[in-house]
């Protein structure tokens, strides 16, 4: 897996391991989908390498299974994992809980002359227990390990865990580095420029679109019924009874898109600023309300009308 951009940030990385400390606690932040967990799992090999080699030499055993780590979780292999290396995600996307965190101290209880690596994605995601149970480990880490907290807001994770990590933050990916990443990938050229056009930075839009490409469509044909001055009620009643099918959080990627496209029509003079912040109130209460349980239907037409009126 080849890591794009972030160069600023892998020299910060090895300058810092370099300093030969007993232990490292690391705080990745920056935005979701620009390559802080691949950054992770590659510092934690590099940290376990044989011959001490930044982000890894590729030809000792234990980077080759740190290696094998990597490809199971990217590329879904069933390949012999690193066994000292342990990957911490919230369950469901939605919560770290307290079990999670015990888990990771029997794995470090077991100590390996090599040494361990703990990467624990969207830290802020853990719950109070959680947290509190990460702090006493930081605090108090074994000798040879390596933690790495990644994070899209380090403000969400406690004070005192905060205070005794090296915080190392991460830029959004540049225009260059998402189209060389959507590339690799077998994307159209003229898709890798719609796709970088409403990326901002990150891989997570252009992937959900890659992956269900109607949410695309759809987002499009909402732009169009209010792109135009004149009201198609039919119109907006046919494409709400569709989306009024599909989960919350799939229409509410629909939306982020939407705004995303009338934010570049805005810049290009093409739309009002007027209309983009009409849209921008009318989106929060759509998603708050489909949250709650409102009929996505009713939501949908709604944001519609109040807009065109």
């Amino acid at each position: 897996m080849k890591i794009f951009g972030h160069e600023e940030v892998k020299k910060t990385i090895g300058l810092y391991l370099e300093k030969n400390y007993k232990s490292y606690s690391l705080i990745f932040e920056g935005k979701d989908c620009i390559g802080k967990k691949l950054i992770a799992l590659k510092t934690a090999k590099g940290f376990l390498c044989e011959k001490n080699y930044t982000f890894g030499c590729d030809s000792c055993d234990s980077c080759r299974l740190a290696k094998n780590t990597i490809l199971n979780i990217y590329e879904e292999k069933e390949l012999n994992p690193h066994p000292d290396i342990k990957l911490i995600s919230p369950e469901n996307d939605k919560e770290i809980k307290i079990g999670q965190i015990r888990e990771i101290k029997e794995f470090l209880k077991l100590k390996k002359e090599g040494g361990k690596a703990v990467i624990i994605e969207k830290a802020e995601k853990m719950n109070t227990e959680a947290s509190n149970a990460v702090l006493k480990t930081i605090e108090e880490p074994p000798d040879n390990t390596l933690i790495i907290l990644t994070t899209s807001n380090q403000n969400a994770l406690l004070p005192t865990i905060r205070s005794r990590c090296k915080i190392i933050k991460f830029k959004p990916l540049n225009g260059e580095d998402i189209q060389n990443i959507l590339r690799l990938k077998g994307i159209d050229e003229n898709k890798i420029k719609v796709l970088t056009a409403l990326s901002e930075g990150s891989m997570c839009l252009p992937m959900i679109i890659i992956n269900n490409n109607k949410l695309f469509k759809y987002a499009k044909d909402f732009y169009n019924l209010i792109a135009v001055k004149s009201l198609h009620p039919e119109g907006i009643v046919n494409l709400a009874e569709i989306l009024d099918k599909l989960d919350v959080k799939d229409i509410i990627v629909i939306f982020d898109i939407l705004e995303r496209i009338i934010y570049k029509k805005m810049l290009k003079g093409e739309v009002s600023l007027n209309l983009y912040e009409e849209f921008i109130k009318e989106q929060k209460k759509l998603k708050i309300s489909i949250e709650k349980g409102v009929k996505k239907k009713l939501a949908v037409e709604g944001l519609y009308f109040n807009l065109k009126t």
